[in-house]
């Protein structure tokens, strides 16, 4: 498969769209929907390593203190993300499939078309749920088979969007069937961001905002790549 002609898609797809496809997948990633890609928030411990409110006439109790009152702040904060997350992302997985495949297709895209599956809450939690559990499953053998199994079922959310009649667990195997052949594909696909992911790191992660849109619109032109047929 050319991963070139994959990813020469997905720009394509994006041309004109950038706007809206990064709101999209900026909420996706904010509430866990994304369906490949990384975070965009910078991971800062406490505030006073960027020298916020650091001031050398405080007392030490103070500072103490205000150190105490940010840690705690971090971690509710990490907390509150996690379980939406946690709740949310599997039906926004979803919604953010639709999204992909109708760009994809030249259909018309919004902004709503993300919250768009809510009447399917538990079959976009289960999906999820499950695909996060195989996975770890099969991570506790080795490294490797965890990242077996992650490709495998990556392609669940697009299934399930096209086929509402399946149940979680019927997508998930439809996505390992899907997959065989294809799974060194998806990883060289993956492979081939790498560059662009570490460029990020440089700042500080805010280069994410645009290649999130991008890598998960590649994600659907190899969703249809695969399920073409001959």
């Amino acid at each position: 498969m050319d991963t070139k002609e994959i990813r020469r898609q997905a720009r394509a797809h994006l041309q004109g769209n950038w706007g809206l496809s990064i709101g999209v997948a900026v909420v996706a990633c904010l509430l866990g929907g994304l369906l490949t890609g990384m975070s965009f928030i910078p991971e800062i411990s406490y505030w006073k390593q960027l020298n916020f409110f650091h001031d050398r006439d405080l007392s030490q109790y103070v500072s103490g203190s205000w150190e105490i009152v940010q840690g705690v702040w971090i971690e509710f904060k990490n907390g509150i993300f996690s379980l939406a997350s946690f709740l949310l992302g599997g039906v926004l997985q979803l919604g953010y499939a639709r999204f992909l495949l109708r760009q994809h297709d030249g259909k018309p895209t919004e902004f709503n078309d993300l919250f768009s599956q809510f009447d399917r809450f538990g079959t976009g939690f289960a999906q999820h749920f499950l695909r996060s559990l195989y996975t770890l499953l099969w991570s506790l053998l080795l490294i490797v088979p965890g990242i077996i199994a992650a490709l495998s079922y990556a392609m669940t959310p697009f299934i399930l969007e096209e086929h509402p009649e399946l149940t979680a667990n019927e997508a998930i195997r439809r996505s390992k069937e899907l997959m065989r052949g294809h799974k060194t594909d998806l990883f060289i696909l993956e492979l081939t961001f790498i560059g662009w992911s570490l460029l990020c790191i440089l700042t500080l992660n805010l280069g994410h905002i645009a290649l999130n849109p991008y890598k998960n619109a590649a994600y659907a032109v190899f969703y249809r790549e695969i399920t073409k047929g001959p």
